[in-house]
């Protein structure tokens, strides 16, 4: 609905990707772990998951035997002229010769554009992402992804990381199709990258200290990748963790060496371009019949982001605790040292009128009637504010809260205003959600108050009903009353804002405020949606109950 904070949208948006990209991962994690399959029949699979997943029609897994390329696999669209088996020079292969000398993957969005020197005429391939399969140390063939057509948007990292995790995959296979360590390995790099999506998988093999790792993985520690495929030392890669954490580290390793068992760990590492990354790196030992450790193989996540959103995220914290202490601070100011002076101001205003009333004309009748109204006011303010500070820190636990019952409180609540006013009002059947009752009756008793007010010169009519969308409840207040203008619809929502003179209404402008920060400390939001002289409709979202 219109009128809502864009974060919303946006984390919907992210949470919407991860989805897919977790799900995507799902469906390559059940194809590998069908082990009464075929490897070839493993592959068919996995290229059409992969195609669906990248966005390109066709999708190869190719091997090379001297200069020619043998299609071992394809998925493609049906008036394709290319089956499985069929075999072409590798000159008539640009692309995918590149990929085969430089063993390296290749990423081209626009083929003519990019790498002239690559285009073909003989296929006409427009998009290509394809990445090397070894068997062994040798450069088996190619794993690779294409269409006819240059893309108008660049493959993405998640494109290319998912291309090269399923590619890890076949190299493991073809090297020792039987192992059963390839099964673990690939479930383990499957469970690291659901979430964060950016997979580097490494292979230590203990004894000879030769620590083997994918390009990506390599670029992280800023190591050579053809090194790193070949195997290095461990020092290369541990001289790259941040000082203050790689003592820790190789503790860990060391501690996971000794006890033949997991290994998990956080910490920051500098990269090839000289940037400080956060990573997760997780993996197990294993050992031979003996007990003694032989390889060590695991899986790296960068989160990075994830860590800069946890680093903002403490710093708002800790911004909105100091805020809330000094709201703490004013509301015991207004309580002990604001009310008790009003009081006295009210009382002896009152009792001026009693004892002199009788010797003062009428003007003073009046300005006195003035002063002890602007006495009730103040002390209105006064608890409205305390009202406002108190949200966060003296609400209730939260817990299932039928909105029903709420709202047949509010209406017993205003059952005289109602009555007096001749309103109407309608309620659906509302959900049960998750949050502080006391605070939720609040909430709605002030938003069926302002319809009530602001209902012009007709009798009031308020209807209330409910929506779900996804995981929340959305909750609408709709009135035919005066309406607001489309300028002032985020403003009504600030401490002490008013459309209308106390004249016209009364108020302290503090109701909707109110409101806000109620819809707030229960992870909702508010809003509403209006046109002067049409009603308002305000609208409450919030999580619907777990239970």
């Amino acid at each position: 609905m219109s009128g809502r904070d864009g974060s919303s949208d946006s984390q919907r948006d992210l949470l919407a990707e991860l989805g897919y990209r977790e799900d995507a991962l799902q469906q390559a994690s059940e194809i590998i772990s069908q082990t009464d399959q075929s490897f070839i029949e493993q592959i068919d699979d996995l290229l059409e998951l992969v195609r669906d997943v990248v966005g390109t029609d066709y999708a190869t897994f190719s091997c090379v035997e001297d200069d020619t390329h043998i299609f071992e696999a394809v998925d493609v669209p049906a008036d394709a002229d290319l089956q499985a088996g069929e075999t072409v020079p590798l000159s008539e292969l640009p692309n995918c010769k590149r990929v085969v000398e430089s063993e390296r993957t290749l990423v081209l969005r626009d083929v003519e554009a990019e790498a002239t020197e690559l285009a073909d005429p003989t296929w006409g391939i427009a998009c290509y992402l394809g990445a090397p399969v070894f068997a062994g140390d040798e450069v088996y063939g190619t794993f690779c992804f294409y269409g006819m057509e240059a893309r108008t948007e660049e493959f993405s990292d998640w494109d290319v990381t998912f291309v090269e995790f399923v590619s890890n995959w076949v190299n493991s296979q073809l090297a020792q199709r039987e192992r059963e360590q390839s099964l673990r390995d690939a479930k383990l790099q499957m469970e690291a990258a659901v979430e964060a999506g950016t997979v580097g998988t490494w292979e230590w093999h203990i004894p000879d200290d030769q620590f083997v790792s994918g390009p990506s993985f390599a670029e992280t520690f800023g190591v050579d990748p053809d090194a790193a495929r070949e195997g290095v030392s461990l020092d290369q890669f541990v001289s790259a963790i941040h000082e203050a954490d790689r003592d820790r580290v190789e503790r860990r390793i060391e501690e996971a060496i000794e006890s033949g068992g997991e290994y998990e760990e956080e910490y920051r590492v500098w990269n090839e371009d000289d940037e400080l990354r956060w990573v997760i790196a997780r993996g197990h030992v294993e050992c031979d019949e003996d007990g003694n450790p032989v390889t060590f193989p695991g899986a790296l996540i960068d989160i990075t982001e994830r860590k800069h959103a946890e680093q903002q995220l403490e710093a708002l914290n800790s911004r909105l605790k100091r805020s809330n202490e000094r709201l703490e601070q004013f509301a015991h100011a207004a309580s002990h040292d604001l009310q008790e002076p009003l009081r006295m101001v009210s009382s002896h205003l009152q009792l001026l009128d009693k004892r002199y009333g009788n010797t003062l004309d009428e003007d003073a009748h009046e300005f006195l009637e003035f002063a002890v109204n602007g006495a009730d006011r103040m002390r209105a303010m006064i608890d409205g504010l305390l009202a406002y500070s108190r949200v966060e820190t003296q609400g209730a636990p939260f817990e299932p809260v039928d909105l029903n019952d709420v709202l047949a409180d509010v209406r017993t609540d205003l059952q005289r205003q109602i009555a007096e006013s001749g309103a109407e009002m309608t309620v659906e059947t509302l959900p049960q959600v998750e949050g502080d009752g006391h605070q939720l009756r609040q909430l709605f008793q002030n938003l069926v108050e302002n319809a009530l007010e602001y209902s012009g010169d007709e009798p009031p009519s308020v209807h209330i009903s409910a929506e779900r969308e996804r995981q929340e409840w959305v909750i609408a207040v709709r009135d035919e009353g005066i309406g607001i203008e489309p300028a002032d619809r985020d403003s009504i929502f600030e401490v002490f804002h008013r459309l209308h003179s106390r004249v016209e209404y009364a108020g302290t402008g503090i109701g909707l405020a109110l409101c806000r920060r109620i819809v707030e400390r229960h992870s909702g939001d508010i809003w509403v949606e209006s046109e002067r002289g049409e009603g308002s409709t305000f609208f409450v979202s919030l999580p619907k109950s777990q239970t």
